[in-house]
Protein backbone atom coordinates (compact mmCIF):
# COMPACT_ATOMS: atom_id res chain seq x y z
CA UNK A 1 0.00 0.00 0.00
CA UNK A 2 1.42 3.41 -0.98
CA UNK A 3 1.50 6.36 1.40
CA UNK A 4 2.05 10.13 1.32
CA UNK A 5 4.66 11.83 3.47
CA UNK A 6 3.00 14.66 5.42
CA UNK A 7 5.53 16.00 7.87
CA UNK A 8 8.73 15.41 9.79
CA UNK A 9 9.13 16.10 13.50
CA UNK A 10 11.34 19.01 14.57
CA UNK A 11 14.06 16.61 15.73
CA UNK A 12 13.92 14.72 12.38
CA UNK A 13 13.27 11.43 14.16
CA UNK A 14 9.65 10.75 13.25
CA UNK A 15 7.69 10.88 9.99
CA UNK A 16 3.95 11.44 9.63
CA UNK A 17 2.40 9.64 6.64
CA UNK A 18 -1.10 9.16 5.21
CA UNK A 19 -2.05 5.83 3.63
CA UNK A 20 -4.41 5.34 0.69
CA UNK A 21 -7.21 4.52 3.12
CA UNK A 22 -6.86 8.02 4.64
CA UNK A 23 -5.43 6.89 7.95
CA UNK A 24 -2.41 8.78 9.30
CA UNK A 25 0.48 7.13 11.10
CA UNK A 26 3.70 8.26 12.77
CA UNK A 27 6.84 6.17 12.32
CA UNK A 28 10.39 6.23 13.66
CA UNK A 29 12.51 7.13 10.63
CA UNK A 30 15.36 4.84 11.68
CA UNK A 31 12.95 1.90 11.41
CA UNK A 32 12.21 2.55 7.73
CA UNK A 33 14.09 1.06 4.80
CA UNK A 34 17.19 2.81 3.45
CA UNK A 35 15.27 3.79 0.31
CA UNK A 36 12.51 5.35 2.40
CA UNK A 37 15.06 7.18 4.55
CA UNK A 38 16.73 8.58 1.42
CA UNK A 39 13.34 9.70 0.11
CA UNK A 40 12.70 11.54 3.37
CA UNK A 41 16.13 13.20 3.20
CA UNK A 42 15.41 14.41 -0.35
CA UNK A 43 12.00 15.65 0.73
CA UNK A 44 13.53 17.68 3.55
CA UNK A 45 16.06 19.25 1.18
CA UNK A 46 13.49 20.32 -1.39
CA UNK A 47 10.42 21.31 0.58
CA UNK A 48 9.58 24.97 1.08
CA UNK A 49 9.23 25.87 4.73
CA UNK A 50 6.35 28.28 5.19
CA UNK A 51 7.28 30.78 7.86
CA UNK A 52 5.24 33.74 9.03
CA UNK A 53 7.09 36.85 7.87
CA UNK A 54 4.35 39.49 7.98
CA UNK A 55 5.06 40.72 11.49
CA UNK A 56 4.54 44.45 11.98
CA UNK A 57 7.69 45.79 13.56
CA UNK A 58 8.69 49.32 14.48
CA UNK A 59 12.08 50.84 15.29
CA UNK A 60 12.88 53.95 17.31
CA UNK A 61 16.40 55.22 16.71
CA UNK A 62 18.52 57.83 18.46
CA UNK A 63 22.16 58.72 18.00
CA UNK A 64 24.04 59.43 21.23
CA UNK A 65 27.22 61.36 21.93
CA UNK A 66 28.93 59.06 24.42
CA UNK A 67 32.11 61.09 24.86
CA UNK A 68 33.81 64.15 23.43
CA UNK A 69 37.51 64.98 23.76
CA UNK A 70 39.26 68.00 22.33
CA UNK A 71 42.47 69.97 22.60
CA UNK A 72 42.80 73.59 21.55
CA UNK A 73 45.91 75.74 21.34
CA UNK A 74 46.56 79.15 19.78
CA UNK A 75 45.93 77.90 16.24
CA UNK A 76 44.90 74.24 16.09
CA UNK A 77 41.91 72.38 17.50
CA UNK A 78 41.76 68.58 17.69
CA UNK A 79 38.38 66.98 18.37
CA UNK A 80 37.21 63.40 18.94
CA UNK A 81 33.53 62.49 19.20
CA UNK A 82 32.46 58.98 20.16
CA UNK A 83 28.98 58.25 18.84
CA UNK A 84 26.65 55.25 19.20
CA UNK A 85 23.01 54.50 18.44
CA UNK A 86 20.22 53.47 20.77
CA UNK A 87 17.72 51.17 19.04
CA UNK A 88 14.29 50.17 20.35
CA UNK A 89 12.54 47.35 18.47
CA UNK A 90 8.79 46.98 18.97
CA UNK A 91 6.45 44.22 17.77
CA UNK A 92 3.08 45.70 16.76
CA UNK A 93 1.65 42.31 15.77
CA UNK A 94 -0.68 40.51 18.12
CA UNK A 95 1.37 37.37 17.59
CA UNK A 96 4.62 36.93 19.50
CA UNK A 97 7.75 36.68 17.36
CA UNK A 98 9.50 33.59 18.82
CA UNK A 99 13.08 34.66 18.14
CA UNK A 100 14.63 37.56 16.32
CA UNK A 101 18.05 38.96 15.57
CA UNK A 102 19.14 42.51 14.83
CA UNK A 103 21.98 43.41 12.48
CA UNK A 104 23.34 46.89 11.83
CA UNK A 105 25.85 48.73 9.66
CA UNK A 106 27.18 52.15 10.68
CA UNK A 107 28.75 54.09 7.79
CA UNK A 108 30.85 57.25 7.87
CA UNK A 109 33.32 59.09 5.65
CA UNK A 110 36.74 58.97 7.23
CA UNK A 111 38.95 61.95 6.36
CA UNK A 112 41.08 62.47 9.45
CA UNK A 113 42.35 60.56 12.45
CA UNK A 114 42.95 62.57 15.60
CA UNK A 115 45.08 60.98 18.30
CA UNK A 116 47.16 61.73 21.36
CA UNK A 117 50.56 60.20 22.05
CA UNK A 118 52.98 60.53 24.95
CA UNK A 119 55.76 61.61 22.59
CA UNK A 120 54.01 64.19 20.40
CA UNK A 121 50.86 65.05 22.29
CA UNK A 122 47.82 65.76 20.09
CA UNK A 123 48.21 65.27 16.36
CA UNK A 124 46.26 64.29 13.24
CA UNK A 125 46.59 62.05 10.19
CA UNK A 126 44.90 62.74 6.86
CA UNK A 127 43.26 59.41 5.92
CA UNK A 128 41.10 60.37 2.94
CA UNK A 129 41.97 60.89 -0.72
CA UNK A 130 39.81 62.66 -3.33
CA UNK A 131 40.18 59.81 -5.83
CA UNK A 132 39.10 57.09 -3.39
CA UNK A 133 35.89 56.21 -1.60
CA UNK A 134 36.48 57.38 1.96
CA UNK A 135 33.44 55.57 3.37
CA UNK A 136 34.06 52.93 6.01
CA UNK A 137 31.74 50.74 8.04
CA UNK A 138 31.28 49.10 11.41
CA UNK A 139 28.95 46.11 11.66
CA UNK A 140 27.32 44.42 14.61
CA UNK A 141 24.51 42.09 15.62
CA UNK A 142 22.41 41.36 18.68
CA UNK A 143 20.04 38.54 19.61
CA UNK A 144 16.67 40.09 20.48
CA UNK A 145 15.09 36.92 21.79
CA UNK A 146 11.30 36.69 21.97
CA UNK A 147 9.41 39.80 20.88
CA UNK A 148 6.05 40.01 22.62
CA UNK A 149 3.28 42.33 21.46
CA UNK A 150 3.89 46.05 22.05
CA UNK A 151 6.99 45.49 24.16
CA UNK A 152 10.32 47.21 23.45
CA UNK A 153 13.65 45.44 23.22
CA UNK A 154 16.53 47.91 23.50
CA UNK A 155 19.93 47.59 21.86
CA UNK A 156 22.99 49.83 21.99
CA UNK A 157 25.43 49.69 19.08
CA UNK A 158 29.18 49.78 19.27
CA UNK A 159 30.77 53.23 19.35
CA UNK A 160 32.31 54.90 16.31
CA UNK A 161 34.86 57.70 16.42
CA UNK A 162 34.16 60.86 14.42
CA UNK A 163 37.14 63.25 14.26
CA UNK A 164 37.66 66.88 13.33
CA UNK A 165 40.74 69.07 12.87
CA UNK A 166 40.41 72.87 12.78
CA UNK A 167 42.91 75.57 11.87
CA UNK A 168 42.29 79.09 13.14
CA UNK A 169 38.77 78.06 14.13
CA UNK A 170 37.84 76.78 10.66
CA UNK A 171 37.28 73.17 9.61
CA UNK A 172 40.33 71.78 7.84
CA UNK A 173 39.53 68.05 7.92
CA UNK A 174 36.39 66.42 9.27
CA UNK A 175 34.80 62.97 9.29
CA UNK A 176 31.19 62.74 8.14
CA UNK A 177 28.73 60.36 9.80
CA UNK A 178 26.59 58.93 6.99
CA UNK A 179 24.15 56.95 9.16
CA UNK A 180 23.06 53.48 10.19
CA UNK A 181 21.16 50.67 8.45
CA UNK A 182 19.27 48.11 10.51
CA UNK A 183 17.80 44.72 9.73
CA UNK A 184 15.60 42.55 11.92
CA UNK A 185 15.57 38.86 11.00
CA UNK A 186 13.66 35.86 12.26
CA UNK A 187 15.29 32.62 13.37
CA UNK A 188 15.27 31.36 9.76
CA UNK A 189 17.17 34.37 8.41
CA UNK A 190 14.16 36.03 6.77
CA UNK A 191 14.38 39.83 6.76
CA UNK A 192 11.33 41.16 8.61
CA UNK A 193 12.32 44.82 8.60
CA UNK A 194 15.06 46.97 7.06
CA UNK A 195 15.41 50.60 8.02
CA UNK A 196 17.97 53.40 7.80
CA UNK A 197 18.38 56.49 9.93
CA UNK A 198 15.80 58.94 8.60
CA UNK A 199 16.97 61.99 6.70
CA UNK A 200 20.52 60.70 6.31
CA UNK A 201 22.56 59.78 3.26
CA UNK A 202 22.42 56.13 4.32
CA UNK A 203 18.97 55.89 2.68
CA UNK A 204 20.70 56.12 -0.72
CA UNK A 205 22.92 53.09 0.01
CA UNK A 206 21.67 49.52 -0.30
CA UNK A 207 22.43 46.95 2.39
CA UNK A 208 24.67 45.03 -0.01
CA UNK A 209 26.64 48.14 -1.00
CA UNK A 210 27.09 49.10 2.63
CA UNK A 211 28.41 45.62 3.47
CA UNK A 212 30.91 45.91 0.61
CA UNK A 213 32.56 49.02 2.11
CA UNK A 214 35.91 48.86 3.85
CA UNK A 215 35.93 47.95 7.53
CA UNK A 216 37.00 50.77 9.80
CA UNK A 217 40.48 50.34 11.26
CA UNK A 218 40.52 50.56 15.02
CA UNK A 219 43.28 52.48 16.74
CA UNK A 220 45.63 50.29 18.74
Amino acid sequence: MSAMLLDISDDNRQAMIRREDGKEYEFEIVGLSLNDQQYIKNWLNTRVIEVKTDYRLEIDLDDTLDLKRHRRDSRYTFEQRFVSYKIAVRNLSRETLPAANLEYIIVWKEHVRVYESAEKGWSYLHTGHPSKDTRVKLTGSEALGELAFNRDVNVSTSTVEINRFLVDGKNYLEDDLVGIKIRVKDAHGNVLLEQGSAGSKIEQISWEDAMALRDAVKDT
